[in-house]
């Protein structure tokens, strides 16, 4: 099997720019051999962050961010868990990120808190703007997502505006940047595939115990 990645689609709408030049990413990854996953969050709905780091920094993690059988996040989890590599793709909302991509990440909290489980692991942004904002929202996924773990890869930051074109087709840089930063995806992934990336004891960081792997806690084991 080839490596893994998933793409996420942070768009209200599972059809529009955000998902299609997703999918460009995407398609780019698979020519590489990859096997691709699309996961749209509009789907998989789940509740805001209950900042229970804030209330004691021990109960931020995979388990116990789970807020019940209802909370999408835990599927989530698992693909996050699956991919070798993330395509995170946001539409761009009053100059910012969507809601939906903003939320994602406080819960991704959870995954970085108690032992860094996407360390390593590539990725490349994807942004689509009615206007402006493109840049700005790119910029705030890429801080938290660095802090995660998760390593950029070469031109992997894709966005268009939309200023009055009918189609992506008609931006004649935004499917070649997003096909380049899916070819490149691949190509760092294996790259990196084993390399030995220094992060926090995963079970003992500043005096707080720390759970099992976030593949154990889901019952997964090697693929």
């Amino acid at each position: 099997m080839g490596l893994r990645v998933l793409g996420v689609n942070a768009s209200s709408r599972t059809d529009g720019w955000t998902a299609e030049l997703l999918d460009e990413v995407l398609k780019a990854a698979a020519d590489r051999g990859a096997v691709t996953e699309r996961l749209d969050l509009v789907r998989h709905p789940f509740p805001f962050c209950a900042g229970n780091y804030s209330h004691d920094p021990g109960l931020c993690g995979p388990e116990t961010c789970l807020q019940g059988p209802w909370d999408g996040f835990g599927f989530i989890a698992e693909r996050l868990s699956w991919a070798d590599a993330v395509v995170f793709a946001t539409p761009v909302y009053w100059f910012s990120l969507s809601a939906r991509m903003k939320a994602l990440l406080e819960r991704m909290t959870s995954l970085e808190n108690q032992g860094v489980w996407n360390l390593g692991k590539p990725m490349a942004l994807v942004a689509v703007a009615e206007e402006d904002g493109a840049a700005q929202a790119l910029s705030q996924m890429l801080l938290p997502l660095t802090y995660m773990g998760f390593v950029l890869a070469p031109m992997g930051l894709v966005y268009t505006h939309r200023r009055g074109r009918r189609t992506l087709a008609d931006d004649p840089e935004a499917i070649p940047d997003a096909r380049r930063a899916g070819w490149n995806l691949v190509e760092l992934a294996e790259r990196l595939k084993g390399a030995g990336f220094q992060a926090p004891n995963p079970l003992q960081v500043d005096g707080l115990h720390r759970a099992a792997p976030l593949e154990a806690q889901l019952g997964q084991g090697e693929a």
